[in-house]
């Protein structure tokens, strides 16, 4: 990837797209394109592709989302689903007809089944079941995989996707309500430690096992992904 080229980041300022800027910045790269929620709403189609007509981007990484914990989840499926699915289909398929070439599309762990074989192999999508919590963000994730490997078999696009698991880091959401478990867990050992209390609420049954990955370690992994020469991605593209 050119040090000149036109990068428009979506998310930037949520925990995954905010490493990702600094990831970038730290490498180097200046024509990094943003825009905050306020100042564009990706689940406008029109607004979306106006703007992606207009500033003409090299490359797109769509780290936009609604994200939350089990929670919020559970508690609004709907806007999950609904919204995810928005922004994927208009950022993707707007970067398609104005001409960008390569992208690179955030999913999720949540994508694969929920009682798959650890550690888990890319041939376990769609093997089995997703977890009931949150299966309809998990569906929204799949369908935006989905359509960058239909662009690029169709019309032979670069579109990568990148699968994190549990992220935590610089930027990251301590609202009980919607956070993830890392920030989640850190605010509940704060609040106790603050009022003195002599225990804390987790939960599940602590016979479950996560795996978490600091958000600045993987911002790298997609700036190397960005980096690859055709040969390689030509590689993981055919697997």
């Amino acid at each position: 990837m050119r040090k000149d080229a036109r990068i428009y980041l979506a998310g930037h300022m949520g925990l995954a797209g905010s490493a990702i800027l600094r990831s970038l910045q730290d490498s180097g790269y200046e024509n990094i394109l943003i825009r905050r929620h306020d100042e564009l709403e990706l689940t406008d189609q029109n607004c979306t592709f106006q703007y992606l007509k207009q500033v003409q981007p090299d490359v797109v990484i769509l780290a936009a989302a609604k994200v939350g914990g089990i929670q919020a989840n559970s508690s609004l499926p709907a806007d999950f689903i609904e919204q995810n699915l928005a922004i994927q289909a208009n950022v993707i398929t707007g970067a398609f007809k104005t001409g960008v070439r390569k992208v690179l599309f955030l999913g999720s762990s949540c994508m694969y089944p929920r009682d798959c074989p650890q550690p888990i192999k890319e041939s376990e999508l769609l093997s089995g079941p997703l977890e009931w919590a949150n299966r309809p963000y998990a569906i929204a994730k799949i369908a935006g995989l989905e359509l960058c490997w239909a662009y690029n078999r169709q019309y032979g696009t670069r579109y990568l996707a990148a699968m994190p698991t549990n992220l935590y880091g610089i930027n990251d959401n301590y609202n009980l309500e919607i956070s993830h478990v890392v920030p989640a867990l850190i605010r509940k050992a704060h609040e106790a430690k603050i009022s003195g209390a002599n225990s804390l609420i987790a939960w599940g049954t602590g016979a479950v096992r996560r795996e978490f990955l600091f958000s600045d370690d993987f911002a790298d992994a997609c700036v190397f992904l960005l980096n690859m020469s055709e040969e390689q991605e030509a590689q993981i593209l055919s697997d």
